[in-house]
């Protein structure tokens, strides 16, 4: 097993592969029909059948094209649970699961809603932010996973069953929070949107272009201009204290801060600024005041 692993390793850096390493782990898992890698311990002495090595180099071929190894396998690791995922639908990133914990942090300062948090997970995609957040140590008494694509919504479905949730996400189809009464019933406000500008899409790995909805990154007319309106549409629908999270570009940052701190009519105000293991600010969390 492991000198499979070396060898398909080796094939893929060779193709500059990203994580040449992972992909290999995960490819052989499913070629064993093991979902979980982490369950290939398991059978670390155990020998590789002719057929399941076949298998394997056949996966490989795929991945050696940049295919996804998400998509391939068919499932995506988000915070420690498996989520369902199949072309069509934006992967869930590290960054994101950074966002759900700083959101999970930001509760815990704060007495939970006498009738329960309530969420709206915007552009949900597979569903791993709402999902994640229903299992969460908020135990929301709803999850509202919004998305305008049928397909997401269904696999959203399929995730929030499978991890025992099912009753605590409901689905919306719908474009952003237009589907959502102008009240404050909400919460929190999550979304990873399409953040980027036009102009930005040289800065997308050709990984992504090839193989992930180009709509998930880039918005129009401008990535900045639907941060903006996302801003807009969640204040008169959180509670007062409610909170909104939203990944951006570093780069978007400052513009995205002064339209709210700096316009005293606006209700939010954001209050810090997450930044990825490199440094970068990549999300943005306003409070409504």
């Amino acid at each position: 097993m492991e000198e499979l692993l070396e060898q398909a390793e080796r094939r893929l850096e060779a193709k500059k592969v990203e994580f040449p390493d992972a992909s290999a782990v995960w490819l052989l898992a499913h070629a064993l029909g093991v979902e979980d890698p982490d369950d290939l311990d398991e059978r670390a002495t155990a020998a590789v059948g002719q057929g399941e090595e076949d298998r394997f180099w056949e996966l490989v071929v795929r991945r050696e094209s940049h295919e996804p190894f998400q998509y391939i396998v068919g499932v995506a690791d988000f915070r420690d649970a498996l989520m369902e995922v199949t072309h069509g639908v934006f992967l869930p990133r590290l960054q994101s699961e950074r966002m759900c914990d700083e959101i999970e942090e930001w509760a815990r300062d704060r007495a939970a809603p006498r009738d329960g948090w309530r969420i709206a997970d915007l552009g949900t995609g597979c569903g791993a932010i709402a999902v994640s957040l229903a299992m969460g140590a908020l135990r929301p008494v709803r999850v509202w996973a919004v998305d305008i694509s049928a397909a997401a919504l269904d696999l959203t479905r399929r995730n929030a069953r499978r991890h025992g949730v099912g009753e605590r996400v409901g689905l919306v189809a719908g474009d952003w929070l237009e589907s959502f009464r102008p009240e404050p019933y909400l919460d929190i406000v999550v979304a990873v949107p399409p953040y980027l500008n036009p102009e930005d899409k040289q800065w997308i790995s050709e990984e992504s272009l090839r193989w992930e909805p180009l709509e998930t990154f880039i918005g129009y007319p401008s990535g900045t201009d639907i941060l903006m309106r996302l801003l807009d549409e969640a204040a008169p629908r959180l509670r007062p204290g409610g909170l909104v999270a939203l990944q951006l570009d570093a780069d978007q940052v400052p513009a995205i801060e002064a339209y709210v701190n700096e316009d005293p009519t606006h209700p939010l105000t954001v209050e810090w600024i997450l930044q990825d293991e490199d440094g970068d600010e990549d999300a943005i969390l306003a409070v409504k005041h």
